[in-house]
């Protein structure tokens, strides 16, 4: 006797599991888009003040992302010696030149370097990046000075005072970003950033009596510890004071 055959069985096509995946891909996609809208329109109290200044500063960087912070013409002077003696006996003296001339510096920031803004009551405090002066510095040379004197048995004046010349752009680099000069415009490079950051709280609406009415500029290497080293410091205020 025969058994019976089954009847051969068909392929299901797994409907459920497009449909389900369908659906998930809605959700994370729908998801997505009310996360940027929100984040897109947003009332400005939902995001933080970090947030908000990170966004204002592609819409004002200059081309060339430097932002310029100080300016100071500085009288400089240089010196160069050169002295001979004969048959390493008799000395012939020394030839001394010396250039004095107006040294004209300027720093900026990188504007696309790091910030942080940190909020401390009612006051902004921000760190801003590090300060570096635009090289080479200028010089007035219509208002440069030379002189030159040579020993008894020198005839080099003129060539020593060539060479001095020739290595004012080094020397001038080098100063540019030594303590001395650094220290020389901290202030107005802090005064500078200030100005800035209080164009973008006016911007803002939040430089008035009832948000912010206080900015202390920091540089990376004065942060504080604490915000209580700097308390009663602040850069500029509301009512036009400034430190």
């Amino acid at each position: 006797m025969d058994t019976p055959k089954e009847p051969p069985r068909r392929s299901h096509f797994p409907w459920r599991f497009l449909i389900a995946c369908i659906l998930l891909a809605f959700l994370i996609a729908a998801g997505a888009g009310v996360w940027f809208i929100n984040r897109l329109f947003a009332p400005p109290e939902s995001r933080t003040i970090a947030d908000r200044f990170e966004e204002y500063i592609p819409t004002v960087g200059p081309a060339d992302g430097i932002l310029e912070t100080a300016t100071a013409s500085i009288p400089e002077s240089f010196t160069r010696s050169d002295s001979d003696w004969l048959f390493n006996v008799i000395p012939l003296g020394t030839t001394v030149s010396e250039i004095r001339v107006p040294a004209v510096y300027r720093y900026h920031v990188r504007i696309y370097d790091p910030w942080k803004v940190t909020v401390q009551g009612q006051v902004c405090i921000v760190t801003a990046p590090q300060f570096n002066p635009s090289l080479p510095p200028a010089i007035d040379t219509a208002k440069m000075e030379k002189s030159t004197s040579e020993g008894w048995g020198r005839f080099n004046g003129q060539e020593n005072l060539d060479a001095l010349e020739r290595d004012i752009t080094e020397e001038l680099t080098r100063r540019a970003d030594d303590h001395t000069h650094r220290d020389y415009v901290r202030e107005a490079c802090r005064q500078s950033i200030a100005q800035f950051v209080k164009k973008w709280l006016l911007k803002e609406d939040l430089w008035r009596d009832d948000r912010f009415h206080q900015i202390i500029v920091l540089f990376p290497e004065e942060a504080p510890a604490t915000f209580d080293q700097f308390q009663g410091r602040p850069t500029i205020t509301l009512d036009g004071t400034r430190n």
